[in-house]
């Protein structure tokens, strides 16, 4: 059960986890990449990466939830509506014909009244929340870049400074007697380098403070990455990463998991397009025992058309099609919303279809050509329906570690080690060019105080 329920997370495409995980693989192998030319790179990278995932995973969907809660709820619109049900009028007369509650209903009506205001506040929410994630990304950047100047300039400030305490201390044992003066002096100069070293600590603890939004996002924040680079070794650095990152988080991910899926279709004769929820759940594989699944599947035309597609997703709650969707969240449920004093309780789910949300009417015709060819494939098998479920499992489970697995190997280990090769194969350009050009700039101004 744990497994089951493990996979059903790591396979679930709505899932923000296995973005998690795969982002915690890069943040550590960038970070490791970077340890080994300077501890201070190691330092800066951590915060910026760490910083950055905070911001891509949570900041558009925590604006927008704002927006939903000022902007919609003062102009009268329900935001969870989904605008892209108005794209066919029939199916927007649908949704509001099989609104859960009449207050929904009501809502429907006030939108469509309105269709061209409530797309324009949806164009301006997406265009708001991304904005103001990118705002956000630029501030913490600042942050970011103004604590490691200032930390990596006390340290070397300090460095400078004891190096001159030892030269005085050489001078003074050579030339002259030991006397109380000198180390009274030292005394006086650690205070003040205890003092000095905790005027840049203040920045730290302020930088340490779901897809398609996402990869916008994410193009937002490799521009302002580059924009903002401190040098170019910086800018290169994030040209590689983040348009390895985009690829493989984004396009490849996905591609890899089709081909997985491919070779356990052709080679193996069994159908994982399934959601892994969907595979792992008992009551689904009983129904290939008790052959229940034949009626579902046959009372279920894929060539129906739109409008006729929508009203049978209502009218058979029961068709384990449409039920097998709810699974795989193509089809979401209306659940009543908690009150104030339920904080720790789940909102009761009525099972209802929730109009509100969209239906991918593509996605719920391919649900049910994927359960026609496991069946048949079950069917054709000689296998009991354990046996025939065990090897579907171990496939789908296996294709989706290896799904994983390829992304963090890129994520974690080539990328970095790409950048790295960059770093290590052009000559002068090992040090860290923050650190380098800070140095630059502190001999810069002794030279002035000396000439002065």
């Amino acid at each position: 059960m744990i497994a089951a329920k493990i996979f059903s997370v790591l396979g679930n495409p709505q899932s923000l986890v296995p973005l998690a995980i795969k982002d915690s693989a890069n943040i550590a192998g960038m970070t490791a990449g970077s340890a080994v030319t300077s501890k201070e790179e190691a330092r800066d990278r951590f915060i910026d990466e760490v910083g950055t995932g905070a911001v891509w995973l949570g900041s558009i969907p925590l604006y927008k939830k704002g927006i939903d809660k000022t902007l919609f709820k003062i102009a009268g619109y329900d935001a969870n509506y989904d605008v892209r049900n108005l794209k066919n009028n029939d199916v927007f007369d649908l949704t509001k014909k099989y609104a859960p509650t009449e207050e929904i209903k009501n809502s429907i009506e006030k939108i469509g009244e309105n269709k061209k205001t409530f797309k324009g506040l949806n164009a301006a929410k997406f265009v708001v929340a991304t904005g103001a994630a990118l705002a956000t990304y630029n501030v913490i950047t600042d942050l970011k870049q103004k604590y490691t100047h200032n930390r990596i300039k006390s340290k070397l400030l300090k460095e400078e400074e004891e190096k001159s305490i030892a030269l005085m201390a050489h001078s003074n044992a050579q030339t002259q007697r030991k006397d109380s003066s000198f180390s009274n002096l030292s005394q006086v100069r650690n205070h003040n380098k205890q003092s000095n070293s905790l005027n840049f600590k203040g920045g730290f603890d302020v930088m340490l403070d779901p897809v398609k939004n996402m990869m916008v996002f994410d193009a937002g924040i490799t521009s302002e990455r580059i924009g903002k680079s401190r040098s170019p070794q910086e800018a290169v650095g994030y040209t590689i990463k983040e348009g390895g990152f985009w690829i493989f988080m984004y396009y490849l991910g996905q591609k890899i998991q089709d081909h997985f899926e491919n070779v356990a279709d052709k080679k193996h004769n069994r159908n994982i397009g399934l959601d892994a929820r969907v595979l792992e759940n008992e009551n689904f594989k009983q129904s290939f025992v008790d052959k229940s699944i034949e009626q579902s599947l046959n009372s279920f035309n894929p060539e129906m058309s739109d409008k006729d597609l929508y009203e049978y997703l209502h009218k058979n709650p029961d068709n384990m099609v449409v039920d097998v969707a709810k699974q795989s969240d193509i089809i979401q449920t209306y659940k009543k919303p908690k009150k104030w004093y339920q904080i720790f309780t789940k909102p009761e789910d009525t099972g209802k279809i929730d109009t509100r949300k969209y239906i991918n009417l593509d996605d719920v015709r391919n649900t049910h050509k994927n359960m026609s060819k496991l069946y048949n494939q079950f069917n054709e098998s000689g296998q009991t329906v354990d046996e025939f479920f065990n090897g579907v499992r171990k496939l789908k489970r296996g294709s989706i570690l290896k799904n994983m697995g390829s992304t963090i190997l890129a994520l974690g280990v080539v990328l970095p080690g790409i950048m790295l090769a960059d770093r290590l194969l052009k000559p002068n350009n090992k040090e860290f060019a923050v650190e380098k050009e800070i140095k630059e700039q502190i001999k810069n101004e002794k030279a002035q105080k000396f000439v002065a």
